[in-house]
């Protein structure tokens, strides 16, 4: 699905093609300002969202590991723009709230955070217990 009418007409505004108006593009785009971001991100991107296309969220999410930046992919297999089955929305809801926690309150630090979760125990185990400091 082309999003060009989006990106020129309506939500990003930018007003013409990529060729008429090169640097609105470079601009608008997080990618080329990784390096500037200091603030702890957890992202939450599902592989069904029809809303911000799959692989923008992938390359925020590698653009900032790569540069060693604290940050977390949270992806609901199969979930839109936001997840509508109420077993994911409470999972999101726990790791939101431990993701402050631990960064806003000095809590510890998730096992998920820490260790990520192996595809293997994906609906398993969700290593939501905190660890030692």
């Amino acid at each position: 699905l082309s999003r060009q009418f989006q990106y020129e007409h309506t939500q990003s505004r930018i007003g013409g093609t990529p060729w008429d108006f090169t640097m609105r593009y470079l601009e608008n785009s997080p990618i080329f300002v990784l390096d500037k971001i200091n603030t702890p991100i957890l992202i939450m991107h599902n592989d069904k969202d029809s809303a911000v296309p799959w692989y923008q969220g992938i390359e925020f999410f590698v653009g900032l590991r790569r540069l060693d930046k604290p940050t977390w992919l949270l992806n609901y297999q199969g979930a839109v723009h936001w997840p509508r089955k109420l077993q994911n929305r409470v999972d999101f809801n726990i790791r939101l709230q431990q993701f402050f926690d631990h960064y806003l309150k000095g809590a510890p630090m998730p096992d998920w955070m820490q260790n990520g979760v192996p595809a293997i125990d994906v609906g398993i185990n969700q290593h939501l217990e905190l660890l030692d400091k």
